[in-house]
């Protein structure tokens, strides 16, 4: 999948001629998002944790919100490949939708005047019946399947998978089953792993080409985690319908492609549609590998992985799709593994800068869910999303399956988001080879902006802001910085199980959505607070020019934040039965509006230029497509 940002619509036009060529021409070092998955038996809480980290670019603009049920319908559209929605992914639901959680692009990046109807990259979020969703972990397919059985243009993808799950299902089985169908019927655009749970049970989907899919149940005594690889091998039986759903002909295009692989009598789906452990890239390869040490595993070079001239990890010896953690995991080591960079062992991207890290400075956002046993299926899954990159970010719990509304001077939503405090969303472009060449001139730019104030009190800024500083100022400002998010978040999970237990007592209906509103305006104020601080005082540490000691935030003292939260104590006061009357659950009568551009319009008259150049324009286009592979990107949450 590829994500065409900031075009005019006519330059979006001859952008979408060249995209098979393109996508040719782009390596799989471009890949970059990771996908952790941890069963209830391997954490010391006894709950499941599953979720991703979204990588895309350096300052990139996400909203968290809410959005509506519908009474009547909704329209599922994506505009992927291009302005006009006749050109991507559509689909009508007849009848009610669910009201869910997103963490969705800003509609600039998707349409010239900003459309509101863009609702793009939704990623995350769990709906009203909790249903949760993770969406998407971009992988591949190799180039004998993809002859048999190709991508589809007009497919789902991950521009809608998230709102076409969340908007439908009512458990998590139904929308493996939904999103199977759609696939069976309309085909994928892309090659993904989705997530998709609730409180009972987690499934990990897989679009393995055009129409072939899969999707196994996992267990609770397994854990996984993927960086964008296709190889990664699981044992599955395919005839065990209770764990395993797949479209029909799984086996007959792997046949048909020459591909197709048995090992013990059953398929194996991994190496019957991916690619070998070379071609997956260093990236996902050093990244699987700083994984599964990050969890304590023992991994030698040598024997179980390779390195190149640069350091980073070209093969891996027995590429698993599950790791093996040395230990039980507790909250806090899970929601970190999606900002690890392999440190203190032989890939450590903190010594090599030539290692790419799962802990990256391109993520855009990251989230992990905590499923809970044994409670009502409204409050069983903590989402807790964590804004901007991972490795300098705080993640907020929140009753997704319960909220109706969220603090908008602290996440606006997508169409309000004021974007001028972004800069360049992207610092660097992509040689021929897949090699990220950073402009200085942009970083340094980007850094300007870094280091003034936003002017709002948006989350989201504060830490993109945060990521910059630290990220660029690793030697002097990130040692502090990470000392104090660490005991920020880990006094955050603390009260926050003090608030859980208090949420158990709350009764059901509108009392639990007025407390679950109430706690994650609570929290998200007071840590907006505390990061807005923190991020000004980077900024005056870098602008006084003494870096002859180390960042310290002024809140932090002897291990303990000097300023406690008041998170539990505030919502100890909080009357859940009388706030439940000023509850109002956000319902649209229907949400069926599918536009292109007007006929004989100025955007209309640029799109049908472009898609009337000459042959020999289309050329050139596509020449430089491929030379820059930074204007066409394979979304690296997804691909760079």
């Amino acid at each position: 999948m590829y994500k065409k940002f900031r075009f005019s619509k006519a330059t979006r036009a001859l952008i979408v001629a060249a995209t098979a060529v393109a996508i040719s021409g782009i390596p799989q070092t471009a890949l970059a998002c990771t996908q952790v998955y941890i069963g209830s038996e391997l954490t010391t809480t006894g709950d499941t944790f599953w979720g991703r980290a979204e990588d895309y670019a350096n300052r990139y603009p996400k909203a968290f919100g809410v959005a509506p049920a519908t009474k009547n319908g909704k329209v599922i559209q994506s505009y992927e490949n291009d302005t006009n929605p006749k050109a991507s992914f559509s689909y009508k639901i007849d009848g009610p939708t669910f009201r869910y959680t997103f963490v969705r692009d800003t509609p600039d990046n998707w349409t010239e005047a900003g459309d509101a109807n863009a609702k793009a990259y939704s990623e995350a979020g769990t709906n009203e019946k909790g249903v949760s969703v993770s969406s998407t972990l971009t992988t591949n397919m190799s180039d004998a399947i993809d002859k048999v059985d190709p991508r589809i243009d007009t497919g789902i993808g991950e521009y809608s998978i998230h709102d076409f799950v969340l908007s439908q299902a009512s458990t998590a089985r139904e929308g493996v089953e939904l999103l199977g169908k759609v696939i069976d019927e309309q085909g994928s655009q892309d090659c993904n792993q989705i997530v998709i749970g609730d409180a009972n049970e987690t499934w990990i989907f897989a679009q393995l080409s055009g129409k072939q899919w899969i999707a196994v149940k996992m267990a609770s005594d397994q854990a996984s985690l993927n960086p964008n690889m296709d190889n990664l091998k699981f044992d599955v039986d395919l005839e065990d319908s209770k764990n395993c759903l797949h479209s029909k002909d799984l086996k007959k295009v792997a046949e048909d492609a020459g591909t197709y692989v048995e090992k013990d009598g059953k398929m194996d789906v991994a190496s019957s549609y991916g690619n070998s452990s070379k071609d997956q890239g260093v990236g996902q390869n050093t990244r699987y590998v700083q994984g599964h040490l990050y969890f304590g595993e023992k991994l030698t070079e040598g024997s179980d992985y390779t390195v190149d001239k640069d350091g980073s990890v070209a093969t891996v010896a027995n590429s698993t799709f599950y790791v093996k953690p040395a230990e039980k995991v507790d909250t806090f080591t899970v929601l970190r593994s999606l900002g690890a960079r392999g440190e203190g062992t032989a890939v450590d991207a903190n010594k090599n800068d030539k290692l790419y890290a799962i802990g990256n400075n391109r993520s855009t956002e990251s989230h992990i869910f905590q499923v809970r046993k044994g409670l009502d299926v409204d409050i069983a899954t903590i989402q807790w999303e964590g804004l901007s990159r991972t490795e300098f970010t705080l993640y907020i719990p929140s009753y997704s399956a319960l909220l109706t509304e969220v603090d908008q001077d602290i996440y606006p939503n997508e169409v309000a988001y004021d974007t001028s405090h972004v800069g360049d969303i992207m610092e660097y472009s992509k040689d021929e080879d897949g090699n990220k060449i950073y402009d200085e001139k942009i970083t340094e730019s980007n850094e300007k902006i870094a280091m003034k104030d936003s002017g709002t009190k948006y989350l989201d800024y504060d830490l993109m802001d945060l990521n910059t500083l630290a990220y660029n100022h690793r030697k002097d400002v990130a040692e502090g910085v990470h000392a104090y998010l660490d005991v920020l978040q880990k006094d955050i999970i603390a009260q926050h199980e003090t608030v859980d237990a208090q949420m158990k007592d709350v009764k059901d209906g509108k009392a639990r959505m007025a407390f679950a509103n109430k706690a994650h305006d609570v929290v998200s104020e007071q840590a907006q607070a505390k990061v807005h601080t923190l991020v000004q005082e980077v900024r005056d540490y870098l602008n006084a020019g003494d870096t002859s000691k180390p960042f310290a935030a002024s809140d932090l003292a002897e291990g303990k934040l000097a300023t406690a939260l008041t998170y539990a104590e505030e919502l100890a006061k909080f009357d859940a039965d009388t706030a439940a009357k000023d509850v109002v659950e956000p319902v649209e009568e229907e949400n069926t509006k599918q536009e292109a551009p007007a006929e004989g319009s100025a955007d209309s008259k640029k799109a049908d230029e472009a898609r009337s150049m000459p042959t020999g324009v289309i050329g050139v286009i596509i020449a430089v497509v491929v030379a820059i592979a930074g204007f066409v990107v394979y979304r690296g949450r997804n691909k760079e």
